[in-house]
């Protein structure tokens, strides 16, 4: 899981602690992840003989920031993953408010973050997912489509679909946080450690409640509670 930095990038703080030999993941170790995203290419419209606009080419989504914590061993919590993907593409969004990127992470010559390749954090996760970890996070369908990555069913742990009843609507990271663990976490910006942090104690705080047998009582509580504030946080 080491790897030599990408060249004319600047060294940059270290903010995870890289998995070393002696605690490799073996089978069905849990990896948290959670994935940022930003908005490449203008959207390119037409506009038709009849006033409605169709699109020639959409913008697209590319991953910006892979981060992944530990799920087993005496480090578990501690990320040892959080790649910020450098492009060269032109970015139109940033989505800070729900990425945390800002302008200039992603940019060689002045971001202070740990800069790699999209290949290089690629492979990181091939390796993790051929060693049969088990990947625990929120929403992480879409995550694994964006960066292209196949994984299967039985290789995730999805807290959107654990903290959900039948035919009802999906429930929030930060709403599932707030109830569950009594934590507020996203009331600035985004940040994928939290995040995959947070849905590793999610997971847990899940197992528990259904050993229990209090997982079906406080699902329910949860969308009642939902639905009163409207699946919205309420201030401090």
């Amino acid at each position: 899981m080491m790897e030599r930095p990408p060249q004319n990038i600047p060294r940059s703080p270290v903010q995870f602690t890289p998995i070393q030999f002696h605690e490799l993941p073996q089978k069905g170790a849990l990896v948290a992840i959670d994935a940022e995203f930003v908005t490449l290419n203008q959207e390119e419209a037409e506009v038709k003989t009849d006033g409605t606009q169709s699109t020639i080419k959409p913008s697209r989504l590319s991953v910006a920031r892979i981060s992944c914590v530990r799920g087993w061993g005496n480090l578990e919590g501690t990320p040892f993953i959080d790649d910020y993907i450098r492009t060269q593409e032109q970015v139109v969004d940033y989505l800070t408010r729900y990425s945390g990127i800002k302008p200039g992470d992603l940019d060689a010559s002045v971001s202070s973050k740990h800069l790699t390749t999209l290949k290089s954090s690629y492979l990181k996760l091939l390796y993790l997912l051929q060693q049969g970890v088990v990947f625990v996070g929120h929403g992480l369908k879409k995550d694994f489509r964006v960066i292209n990555l196949k994984v299967k069913d039985d290789q995730i742990l999805d807290t959107v679909e654990l903290f959900r009843l039948p035919d009802q609507r999906y429930v929030s990271l930060k709403f599932l946080s707030w109830f569950i663990l009594k934590e507020r976490i996203q009331d600035g910006c985004h940040d994928s450690i939290v995040d995959a942090r947070t849905a590793l104690r999610l997971y847990k705080r899940y197992m528990e409640l259904k050993t229990s047998g209090k997982l079906k009582e406080t699902l329910l509580q949860l969308y009642e509670t939902g639905r009163e504030l409207q699946w919205h946080v309420p201030a401090n």
